[in-house]
């Protein structure tokens, strides 16, 4: 009997970036950036990884899509009004991210998973860090999920639970009734975890339980998906 079967469990919920596809190919991504406008990158990556500290694993109230943007604004300690520095991400990071989304190729295996999940009669969720808009069709997954979203919608990245928490608000789903599957532990496991949902972990390295304390389940590729959280 496969894990969800085992656990009751009515939906499964993923990361994109470094999930569905290669990690490399997002780093391809920030390098383009990089090159574009090397200061507003640098300043961009540094600010969000101080919002991940910042938040912490606090679930704080919802916030507006601008209300993000300006908290982005205050901790990069950049001098500019709000609206330059929206015109500046818009430019820098988020068209160059845009049109990177052609050279984008999923793992094997990954739609026929997830297409057979579905047909099982389970719940599916796409849940990521960066805006999604194009991003599921330039990876042929467009139609396959019952929920999509960005952390940025609520106001927050992983770890921080109040993704998670809407997530399951927007698909009146109770935590323990949720698999989240994602390659990063420090922002996927560490974040579904602290909103209470069962937690899989799918990376090259997950080998060692002892490693990934809080991952419920470790896959080293998705060849073994179906075999194990299907079957």
């Amino acid at each position: 009997m496969g894990y969800l079967r085992e656990h009751g469990i009515k939906a499964v919920c993923f990361d994109i970036d470094g999930t569905f596809y290669p990690k490399w190919q997002t780093d391809i991504y920030l390098l383009r950036c990089a090159l574009r406008h090397p200061v507003f990158s640098m300043r961009y990556n540094s600010m969000r990884q101080k919002m991940r500290k910042e938040d912490a694993l606090e679930a704080g109230p919802l916030l507006s899509l601008r209300e993000f943007r300006a908290k982005e604004l205050r901790i990069s300690g950049m001098k500019l009004d709000l609206d330059s520095y929206i015109r500046k991400y818009e430019k820098y990071m988020l068209e160059p991210w845009q049109k990177s989304y052609g050279m984008l190729v999923p793992f094997d295996h990954v739609r026929q998973s997830v297409s057979r999940l579905r047909d099982c009669g389970y719940i599916t969720a796409a849940l990521s860090d960066f805006p999604l808009e194009g991003k599921l069709e330039a990876l042929g997954l467009d139609g396959l999920f019952d929920y999509t979203a960005s952390t940025e919608d609520s106001g927050y990245l992983k770890p921080n639970a109040r993704p998670f928490m809407e997530m399951l608000r927007e698909l009146d789903l109770d935590a323990d009734e949720t698999l989240y599957a994602g390659d990063s532990y420090s922002k996927d496991v560490i974040g579904a975890s602290n909103a209470g949902m069962h937690t899989l972990l799918i990376r090259k390295d997950a080998v060692k339980k002892e490693k990934y304390p809080l991952a419920d389940l470790l896959l080293t590729s998705w060849k073994s998906f179906d075999r194990i959280i299907i079957d």
